[in-house]
């Protein structure tokens, strides 16, 4: 969720200015055409890793926050250590 929103947050500009205000924005603000494919495919990587912890994980707290909210699902975690079931 944090990348895909850094994905969605970015301005999607890779091209350079010489105006004085482009050099006092935010460098985070603006996210190249190789962060973004590079974003894509570590989203790709993490939802289709097969592993039980890295994949399985992702997938358990994905279903999670689907079914019961990010908050929810972080308080459960918070109390229990555990995903809510």
């Amino acid at each position: 969720m944090w990348l895909e929103s850094k994905l969605k947050s970015g301005s999607g500009s890779n091209v350079a200015s010489t105006s004085s205000s482009a050099s006092t924005a935010p460098k985070s603000s603006m996210i190249s055409q190789y962060e973004r494919e590079l974003g894509d495919f570590f989203k790709h990587q993490i939802k289709s890793d097969i592993s039980p912890v890295y994949g399985g994980g992702f997938r358990a707290g994905q279903q999670a926050v689907h079914q019961y909210g990010l908050q929810e699902t972080l308080n459960q975690i918070w109390m229990t250590g555990r995903f809510p079931y």
